[in-house]
């Protein structure tokens, strides 16, 4: 079966044949509205492949909005993590705001996707959350054409937003010496200190127990995290399997953990039976876990306080990547305690180490002047040690 393309008006439509499986009965199909002549032969080639197989499916007149709320959401529930699941919802609640959620999937092309992110940008949405927005449709478009309702991705014909080139800020030195000296007395003094030197994230920081810490050891074991839902709070694993870790602690912050554990064990005798154990290193003052967003603005107020102009709480996690690499500790070292890919770590950190090309360069010149010469082989002037 072959097929053919043809502009009508501005747009291109790809017809082709399908045959009735119970008449044998040719009939005719088409598929208009792409831009331009490759995108209406790029649809052709999947359809002709699909009815050669066997396997062609008229596209669905479902509306996009019915599709992802009806029938993708409830169908990806089970098989992705809570956090994951409430992102996809809040990304899919956003999207059944704009007109593109009454086109029917089959009607559904590259241009009207690329519309929709031109649409969040103009509404003021961030290009991390449009990138994801793009994400979240792309996966929910492929599962519609597994599942028959199309024949191929309109996605893969969408121009996504562009990745942003923006570069995370980590504090300096003496930023971080202020906040810390700021927090002092806090009640949550602990956390702040256990987050500075280690980088941990959030939700890990909120999902620690007392019998994932060994202070006599100085050393903790993150085996799972507190995770926002939209039915309240959850704990599920770290987000992935290198998030499971053992990290060293210095002296200092174990310190800080014992003092940390003679206030709550105060907190549990004032409170009584009313308190909640739930074996948690930090929580409320009755034992109850602590909302990340309320951790999110604690944090924001004592660093405004600190008198410290800029950074989230995330600027911990980075602060205290860019410490350990610019003081020479070896990259995998580093992203063993945060629990990140080491390219990861390295494409997100690079542009704060400005010098390390330069430091290379002197440490291989320093071996290079260091080294023993055998006797009776003339030593260029800039290798001397004179």
């Amino acid at each position: 079966m072959r097929g053919s393309t043809r502009k009508r008006g501005s747009s291109w439509t790809a017809y082709w044949d399908d045959y009735d499986v119970a008449t044998g009965e040719r009939r005719q199909r088409s598929r208009g509205g792409f831009a331009t002549r490759r995108d209406a032969q790029r649809h052709l080639a999947g359809v002709v492949v699909a009815v050669n197989e066997g396997s062609y499916s008229e596209p669905s007149k479902q509306p996009l909005g019915r599709f992802l709320v009806e029938e993708w959401l409830p169908a990806v529930k089970s098989t992705v993590r809570p956090l994951t699941y409430t992102n996809y919802a809040a990304r899919v609640r956003s999207v059944t705001k704009y007109p593109i959620a009454a086109v029917p999937l089959r009607a559904l092309s590259g241009g009207h996707l690329t519309a929709l992110y031109g649409e969040l940008e103009r509404d003021g949405l961030s290009v991390g959350t449009r990138r994801f927005t793009h994400s979240v449709l792309r996966r929910a478009l492929n599962d519609a054409v597994r599942w028959g309702k199309l024949t191929r991705n309109p996605a893969a014909a969408a121009d996504p937003p562009a990745a942003s080139r923006s570069k995370v800020r980590a504090w300096s030195d003496r930023e971080l010496r202020t906040f810390l000296a700021h927090v002092e007395g806090d009640r949550l003094q602990g956390l702040w200190r256990l987050a500075a030197t280690t980088g941990m994230r959030r939700g890990e920081l909120l999902g620690l127990t007392w019998r994932h810490l060994d202070l006599d050891g100085a050393r903790l074991r993150v085996e799972q995290q507190l995770l926002p839902t939209a039915g309240g709070l959850t704990f599920g694993p770290p987000k992935s399997a290198r998030s499971e870790r053992t990290v060293a602690l210095d002296a200092g912050t174990a310190d800080a953990l014992r003092h940390h554990r003679a206030t709550q064990q105060l907190e549990r005798e004032l409170a009584g039976d009313v308190y909640r154990d739930g074996d948690l290193v930090f929580c409320n003052e009755i034992g109850e876990p602590v909302h990340p967003q309320a951790l999110t603005a604690m944090f924001t107020s004592l660093r405004k306080a600190a008198g410290i102009p800029s950074g989230s709480l995330h600027v911990l996690r980075h602060t205290a990547a860019t410490i350990a690499l610019t003081r020479g500790i070896p990259l995998h070292v580093v992203a063993g305690r945060l629990g990140d890919r080491a390219e990861t770590l390295l494409a997100t950190y690079a542009h704060l180490l400005p010098h390390s090309d330069e430091v290379a360069a002197e440490t291989i010149a320093a071996v290079l002047v260091a080294a023993d010469v055998p006797s009776g082989v003339r030593v260029p002037p800039a290798w001397s040690t004179a």
